[in-house]
């Protein structure tokens, strides 16, 4: 009863920590926030929060994967509602959905980027093996399929070309193109869309 009931007050305790730095995050800026901020607003003490989280970085991951599981429902949601569209269509969808989600929560990847020491065997930290990667590659390989010629001379392979739009249009990528030649996010969707355009539609 006691390891239940402790799990129990585990869990419910992230889900305070998580939901008061999503609160000021929104509120102050990711930067501005302090991990004494988050522990006195949420009213745990402060080693409680470092038990769990080592630095901000850490947390800041743990949002986003929690932003992460939000994101696949969308995308889901999204699939399911526009079901007769062109597959063009719902692929340009997708990348859209793709860059809300760098655009709302830049300063939490910038900033996670900065405290944690990535390491592509370590699958806690690693984007590739998370659910968020693999839903949004197996959801564009699918629709790649459906608007590409047979010939596997001539055409791409789903997996792969899935996998090379979602590294294009990674965080640090996507921002310096579109600081550098000052696009809106609008223009960033159209202009991947025109790219979906070009190298899948069935002529």
């Amino acid at each position: 009863m006691s390891i239940r009931h402790e799990r129990k007050d585990a869990m419910e305790n992230r889900q305070l920590i998580l939901q008061t730095a999503n609160q000021l995050f929104h509120e102050h800026g990711v930067q501005s926030v302090s991990m004494h901020q988050i522990a006195k607003t949420a009213g745990i003490g402060q080693a409680t929060l470092y038990r769990r989280y080592a630095h901000k970085g850490d947390l800041c991951f743990d949002v986003l994967q929690h932003y992460g599981r939000q994101f696949i429902q969308e995308i889901t949601e999204y699939l399911d509602k526009h079901k007769q569209a062109a597959p063009i269509d719902r692929l340009s969808g997708i990348l859209g959905f793709w860059i809300d989600a760098i655009e709302t929560n830049a300063e939490l990847i910038v900033e996670m980027s900065s405290k944690m020491n990535f390491n592509c065997d370590d699958n806690q930290s690693n984007f590739f093996l998370s659910p968020m990667y693999r839903t949004i590659r197996d959801q564009l390989s699918e629709l790649i399929q459906e608007t590409i010629e047979t010939d596997p001379e001539q055409q791409p392979e789903p997996d792969l070309a899935a996998h090379t739009i979602i590294c294009s249009i990674s965080p640090i990528g996507y921002f310096h193109i579109k600081n550098e030649k000052n696009y809106t996010k609008e223009h960033m969707k159209e202009h991947y869309r025109r790219l979906c355009v070009l190298f899948f539609k069935k002529a």
